[in-house]
C-alpha cells in the first residue's frame, strides 16, 4: 500500500476541519489502496496569502512543520478569475520552493459553492430543508454561505465552523465533479499526488 502525505494550507476556520476530511475522502475514493496521511491544516488568511510574500511565508511554515508532505493550497476565488489567480499562485509557489510539490486549487467562488452543486445529497443534513432545490447556477453565487442559511427552516443559520466539515462528509463527489470545474481541478490535483505516491514505492 502506498502512503500519501499531504499538508493542507487553507484560509478559513471552517476549512481547518473540512479540507483534511475532503482530501482523505477524495484520496480513498480515487484509490482505496493509497493510505492518506493528512496533516492538520495550516490556516493563513486569503488576504495575506495573496499579498507579496504571504503565500511564500505560509508554504515555508507548512514545510517546516511537515517536511515530508506535499503542500495543498486551497482558497476561494472570491470573484477573481480562477485561471489567472491560480497560475499566479502556482508560479509563486514554484519560485519559493522548487523542491516541494505544491498543489494550488481555487474554489469558485467559495468552498460552499461545492455544497450547492451537490445539494441533492445534502437534503435534511445539518438543518438543511428536506425539500432543498438545487441552485440553477451554483458557481455564480457570491454568497453561498447565505444561500445555505436561507435553505435552513426556522432560526438555523449555516456556520462554517459547525457545518462545513459535516456537509463535506455528506456531499456527493460525482455530482460535484459533474457540475463544478473547480472541483474537477481539485480531483485532478489529487490524482497527480496519488501517481507520485505510487512512483515512490
Amino acid at each position: 500500500m502506498s502512503i500519501l502525505r499531504i499538508a493542507p494550507l487553507v484560509e478559513g476556520d471552517g476549512e481547518v476541519q473540512a479540507v483534511p476530511l475532503l482530501l482523505r475522502r477524495v484520496v480513498q475514493t480515487i484509490d482505496p489502496l493509497v493510505a492518506p496521511q493528512i496533516a492538520p491544516a495550516f490556516r493563513h488568511p486569503s488576504g495575506s496569502i495573496r499579498k507579496t510574500g504571504g503565500l511564500e511565508r505560509a508554504i515555508n511554515a507548512v514545510a517546516v512543520r511537515h517536511p515530508s508532505h506535499a503542500v495543498f493550497v486551497l482558497i476561494d476565488t472570491d470573484g477573481d478569475c480562477p485561471a489567472e489567480l491560480g497560475a499566479h499562485l502556482v508560479n509563486r509557489a514554484k519560485a519559493v520552493r522548487p523542491d516541494l510539490h505544491v498543489s494550488v486549487v481555487l474554489a469558485h467562488q467559495e468552498y460552499e459553492c461545492w455544497f450547492l452543486v451537490a445539494s441533492e445529497s445534502l437534503k435534511g443534513k445539518r438543518g438543511l430543508s428536506i425539500e432543498l432545490t438545487p441552485h440553477p447556477a451554483p458557481e455564480s453565487v457570491r454568497d453561498a454561505k447565505g444561500w445555505l442559511s436561507k435553505q435552513m427552516p426556522g432560526w438555523s443559520r449555516y456556520s462554517p465552523t459547525q457545518d462545513q466539515a459535516a456537509l463535506t462528509d455528506f456531499m456527493d463527489f460525482e455530482l460535484a465533479r459533474r457540475r463544478s470545474r473547480s472541483f474537477r481541478k481539485l480531483w485532478k490535483e489529487v490524482e497527480a499526488l496519488i501517481a507520485l505516491a505510487h512512483d515512490r514505492v
